[in-house]
């Protein structure tokens, strides 16, 4: 089966997150993502390194969405 044939149906929503710059505190995105998640996204993917960017907490958040999914 295809992915257009899978949501041929309804809308898909998906977020694409960015991990915060070295120093930064990483508690402000894992809350925008416990805010955003009430979108019921089909999939959230987490950037690593994008334009040289940095790749720190990119592990972490994914595995924090991973762990928070419930359904």
């Amino acid at each position: 089966m295809r992915i257009k044939e899978l949501y041929k149906n309804k809308p898909v929503i998906s977020l694409e997150i960015f991990p915060p710059k070295p120093g930064s505190p990483l508690d402000g995105v894992l809350a925008t993502i416990d805010n955003l998640s009430v979108l019921q996204p089909e999939y959230i993917s987490v950037t690593y390194g994008a334009a040289g960017g940095s790749r720190s907490h990119t592990v972490e958040i994914a595995d924090t969405i991973k762990n928070s999914k419930t359904s």
